[in-house]
């Protein structure tokens, strides 16, 4: 239950639904789940823990708002943990992993061609990109890697979704996908060391897209970084 409880608390946080700087308290989330405290007490100390949670003023709860500089810190590490999972995946994927791989990936480009990226083709496209890198994640068989990106992931993905919708982030899309298209030739090729250079250099691309869309928009400001 305890496990339950964290995956999902860390979904949440991932995806928004837990805003960054939301305050919390254990005897809520115990309500707004259904469970009883102590599940939610060990998936606390997990999360406070990873730094996804913190505490305020010794008791309070509040859901981390990192910094640029923890952002860009994250950053660095998504993208060896990216390519390490790419690596694996090239040596340990099933045929139908790879397959699927592909598949996620010809129908996201052909998602991304129609309508731009706030239109609804366009978000159905983001949500397919998505699916490819959790796909090659997957096919890395990796338990301990798993749940590692999903924690740097965690940290940064309601801005990467808003920058993938913002104006102007058609192109850029458009260049992801064709990175795409050769990370996926290398997994068929089993070709570990490419997939993990190519898989790196395209994350790290991508990140650095996300963070200057951050800044522009002010989000997590630099004097906040001894906070985070």
């Amino acid at each position: 239950m305890a496990d339950q409880v964290y995956d999902l608390l860390r979904d949440q946080i991932a995806s928004g639904e837990l805003a960054p700087g939301e305050r919390l308290t254990e005897r809520g989330l115990a309500g707004r789940l259904g469970v009883s405290p102590t599940p939610i007490r060990e998936a606390i100390s997990r999360l406070i823990h990873e730094r996804l949670l913190d505490r305020v003023n010794g008791r309070a709860l509040q859901v981390a708002a990192p910094s640029l500089r923890r952002l860009r810190q994250m950053a660095v590490i998504h993208a060896a943990l990216q390519g390490i999972a790419a690596r694996l995946a090239a040596d340990e994927a099933s045929e139908e992993e790879l397959a699927e791989i592909e598949r996620a990936h010809l129908e996201s480009r052909r998602r991304s061609g129609r309508g731009n990226a706030r239109s609804k083709a366009g978000t159905q496209a983001a949500e397919l990109r998505h699916d490819f890198h959790q796909l090659i994640v997957e096919a890395s068989h990796s338990p301990s890697l798993i749940d590692m990106i999903a924690t740097a992931e965690a940290f940064g993905r309601t801005i990467r979704l808003q920058a993938q919708r913002s104006a102007g982030a058609t192109e850029s899309i458009r260049q992801a996908v064709r990175e795409h298209e050769a990370i996926v030739g290398a997994l068929r090729a089993r070709d570990g060391d490419l997939a993990e250079a190519l898989m790196r250099e395209h994350t790290t691309w991508v990140s650095k897209r996300y963070l200057e869309f951050a800044e522009r928009q002010g989000a997590a400001p630099e004097d906040t970084q001894r906070q985070a």
